[in-house]
């Protein structure tokens, strides 16, 4: 029979060990940062999960999750909620995360009816350093801009944005386009300029005469 002491002794030693795996084990499974995958939109969520998570999280993290809090709070029609927490973001951001602001205060802009503010922003913004995603929403924003008059500048925001859509989305920008053409006079059909990335134009341009003869 294996005296008591001999297993008490054993149980002590073997106990630092399997408190250290046991921390080891909680540090392995700790739940990844999932803002990232909002940020780049292939995960979305309403505004009262963001504001949760960035009461949760601290420092990065925590302004991804406030960045998209306003992004979907704008979403909404929750404007003066997103422009408080617009104002509350820190100087101190990500590359990153200051392409996101840029294009958050264009949108915000255009939810306040600021069409010369949010068109100021917008001719400052590099496109080629935004994702799909933001690319989509940067188009939207310019499209949102021209409040529906037809314009080269409407047509092209709209021509510029189909590639970046699907399904619904990609079918209304279709329709505004055609709806757009319909309306230009046939001075503005006529000064379509074609350039060398918009493949779409040149069908588009003998359309328009069509539509305004």
């Amino acid at each position: 029979m294996v005296p008591l002491t001999f297993l008490h002794n054993k149980v002590t030693r073997s106990l630092p060990l399997v408190l250290a795996a046991l921390i080891f084990a909680g540090c392995g499974t700790q739940a990844p940062d999932q803002s990232a995958a909002h940020m780049e939109g292939t995960a979305q969520a309403d505004s009262g999960f963001y504001l949760h998570q960035m009461e949760q999280s601290s420092d990065d993290t925590r302004i991804n999750w406030q960045l998209l809090a306003i992004r979907a709070l704008l979403k909404e029609g929750k404007t003066q909620h997103a422009a408080d927490l617009f104002n509350q973001l820190p100087q101190d951001l990500s590359e990153t995360q200051r392409r996101e602001q840029t294009l958050l205060a264009a949108e915000l802009k255009i939810a306040q009816n600021d069409v010369a503010g949010a068109k100021k922003i917008l001719g400052n913004i590099d496109i080629s350093t935004l994702d799909k995603n933001q690319q989509a929403r940067f188009w939207q924003a310019g499209i949102a801009a021209e409040q529906g008059r037809p314009s080269l500048t409407l047509l092209r925001a709209l021509i510029a944005q189909e590639p970046l859509l699907a399904g619904a989305e990609k079918q209304k920008n279709i329709d505004a386009t055609w709806q757009t053409l319909s309306a230009m006079n046939p001075d503005q059909a006529n000064a379509l300029v074609i350039n060398a990335d918009e493949n779409v134009l040149p069908g588009l341009a003998g359309s328009a005469a069509r539509l305004v003869r």
